[in-house]
């Protein structure tokens, strides 16, 4: 099976719908950011000229962060560019599971997977927990050159130099 093939295997849906979700949110941030902006506005009218000041940089906060959020590309885009187009870039994949335990009863977990690229470049993604090992399997067979798992050691090595990672 091809790489590419493999790369749009059904078990990376949870990993592509996950950045497709962080970017959505990122822009609900914005756009609250630019309504509060447009909300202090209007009342900043009626009430006081420092209230429309503030208003002003909510709204030009938002107005550029919006600009930038749609001109870059997405993290989706950037992580799908690099393991179809440059996989050997790719030097590290592992994952941890984050569980949550307040009073010692687990309220929730999640899990993190996190790429590790050969120019000091990383990206984390949260993903389902119970879905993460069939995901790493799936993306071990696309990124034959690239090493699984985490242990000190590696973390050291990638903190010398981050192309070689054994």
């Amino acid at each position: 099976m091809r790489r590419k093939d493999q790369l749009n295997h059904p078990a990376l849906l949870p990993l592509w719908k996950s950045l497709e979700r962080d970017w959505f949110l990122q822009l609900c941030a914005i756009l609250f950011i630019l309504t509060v902006g447009f909300g202090l506005v209007l009342w900043g009218l009626q009430a006081s000229p420092l209230v429309l000041v503030l208003a002003v940089v909510l709204v030009t906060a938002g107005g550029y962060l919006c600009w930038g959020h749609f001109r870059r590309p997405t993290s989706l885009e950037r992580l799908q560019d690099r393991l179809y187009d440059y996989p050997e870039s790719v030097v590290w994949v592992y994952s941890i599971v984050q569980q949550h335990h307040p009073f010692g009863l687990q309220v929730n977990q999640r899990g993190i997977m996190y790429f590790k690229f050969s120019n000091g470049d990383e990206q984390s993604v949260y993903l389902p927990p119970d879905k993460m090992k069939l995901m790493s399997k799936v993306l071990s067979r696309a990124l034959p050159n690239t090493v699984f798992g985490y242990t000190q050691e590696r973390a050291a090595q990638y903190e010398k130099d981050p192309r070689f990672v054994e």
